[in-house]
């Protein structure tokens, strides 16, 4: 593991493992109304619904919208303090394991999903090859609420400059731990589609999105607003916030 590699592994273990359970809770971009109906949607989507592994589970939102829709929902996280509040509040069956690492047989899972997750992640490809191996044939990798390269190409200047003298996510191991936000301008979803194709995925299928945050300030509403009504007219994909992909084995 490369340097870098291993000091983001290792801050987003201190950063996570420090979250407050009921704050992260209560984060808008996730858990906003429409968003919701839409992970919703597409985990009833899966072409089978036996077990369903949630990597980088936090909170439990994904198992959560799960529950009754699979018949065994786990999660995996690498923060052993939001794993033991959510194992009881909510009685998820859980493991403490890294994205690269899980501690699951072969061809055991129908759905593995990775919510906002591979951006921090400097090099995903491990991950994509674990989902791989645990997924049966016919499974399906769910990727979610990464920033897309082709609008944060262009916001991320504005973000270093912006940021310049102090960190924009609250603290400088934050910083690290949100290394595709910060360091990257975003994850290239073409290069994604490349690596999961690389790990044996037969289908991938990449959707665009723009961000519902609720808690914009008043400036980003108005450029959200703007974003919209152009992607409306341009089928641009630097007009998009965030992207998803669905996977097929």
């Amino acid at each position: 593991m490369r340097p870098e590699e291993r000091a983001v592994r290792e801050a987003n273990r201190r950063v996570f493992e420090a979250k407050a359970f009921d704050h992260y809770e209560a984060n808008p971009s996730i858990f906003e109304s429409s968003r919701q109906r839409e992970i919703g949607e597409i985990l009833a989507s899966a072409p089978r619904r036996g077990r369903l592994l949630d990597v980088g589970c936090g909170t439990g939102n994904v198992l959560r919208l799960a529950r009754g829709l699979f018949g065994m929902c786990v999660g995996a996280d690498l923060s052993l303090n939001l794993l033991r509040e959510l194992r009881r509040r909510e009685g998820f069956p859980v493991v403490l394991s890294e994205a690269a690492f899980l501690p699951f047989r072969a061809d055991s899972c129908d759905m593995v999903s990775m919510y906002a997750l591979v951006h921090h992640l400097v090099d995903p490809r491990p991950s994509f090859r674990e989902a791989f191996r645990v997924l049966r044939d016919g499974g399906m990798l769910y990727l979610d609420h990464d920033p897309n390269w082709f609008f944060g190409r262009f916001y991320h200047v504005y973000y270093r400059v912006r940021h310049a003298d102090r960190p924009g996510f609250g603290s400088r191991e934050a910083e690290i731990s949100e290394w595709h936000h910060t360091r990257t301008g975003g994850l290239d979803p073409r290069r994604i589609r490349e690596w999961l194709r690389q790990a044996g995925f037969r289908e991938v299928a990449i959707r665009y999105r723009i961000t519902t945050n609720p808690s914009l300030p008043p400036l980003f509403r108005v450029v959200r607003a703007l974003l919209r009504a152009a992607a409306r007219v341009f089928p641009f994909r630097s007009l998009h916030t965030h992207f998803l992909v669905l996977a097929r084995k």
